[in-house]
């Protein structure tokens, strides 16, 4: 059982997380500038880096697959991007082509965005899929975190993060920018009205098209995975 100056550290560490994530008026505005300075200046189509094959990495971060797209939220030094970087805000039309990609691959994307944005950035995966091609999703799973925070689920990773299931529910519904939560319920079902097929839930490092396998595996403990087909 962890002391209670552990505890005590913990639990300033986890109310300092939260702050890290307080929106301000400065960093909306700053936000929203960026947008609007991207999406009319820098809004160009997805760069061709192999013209064979077309799969696209939604939301990358900092990773980075060879031979991929890799789509991110525009930056301020945009000129320093590689020519596999794709600047995109999702929360707008993706300017791509319809049925453009052999395959999309997103993780712990969907939940940065608001509910009705995420339903309309699932409906542009499917607009630039190619029929019968295939979208690999992962997001934070709610139930994991429910789970812990009703005793059911003791998954390591969960007790080293936090002390309490209050404070797992609050990382996830307050930090990281989250807008949204998920489970695969709700997600399945948001998959089907807007139209896929073959919708199910799969395990790490699992799934129909092996291409889009790229899981990262320091995320598998808190992740859902879901795959779904343009009919």
């Amino acid at each position: 059982m962890a002391s209670s100056s552990q505890n005590t550290l913990q639990l300033i560490n986890y109310f300092m997380s939260l702050k890290d994530y307080q929106l301000t008026f400065k960093s909306y505005i700053k936000f929203e500038a960026i947008s609007l300075f991207g999406r009319l200046f820098l809004n160009n189509p997805p760069p061709i880096v192999n013209p064979d094959v077309k799969l696209l990495n939604l939301g990358c971060g900092k990773t980075i697959f060879e031979d991929w797209v890799n789509a991110d939220f525009f930056r301020i030094k945009f000129w320093k991007d590689s020519k596999e970087i794709w600047r995109q805000d999702l929360r707008y039309p993706l300017k791509c082509p319809s049925h453009y990609w052999d395959g999309i691959f997103t993780e712990h994307v969907i939940e940065h965005l608001y509910p009705i944005d995420g339903f309309n950035l699932l409906k542009e995966i499917l607009r630039t899929l190619k029929p019968k091609a295939w979208l690999r999703i992962t997001v934070p799973d709610l139930k994991k975190y429910v789970d812990f925070y009703s005793g059911k689920n003791q998954e390591k990773d969960f007790c080293q993060k936090w002390s309490t299931g209050a404070e797992a529910i609050g990382s996830l519904t307050q930090s990281w920018g989250h807008l949204s939560v998920w489970d695969s319920d709700l997600l399945g079902r948001t998959l089907q009205e807007v139209g896929f097929s073959n919708i199910r839930e799969v395990g790490f490092s699992e799934g129909t098209d092996l291409r889009l396998i790229k899981d990262d595996p320091k995320r598998q403990w808190e992740s859902l995975y879901m795959e779904a087909q343009k009919p």
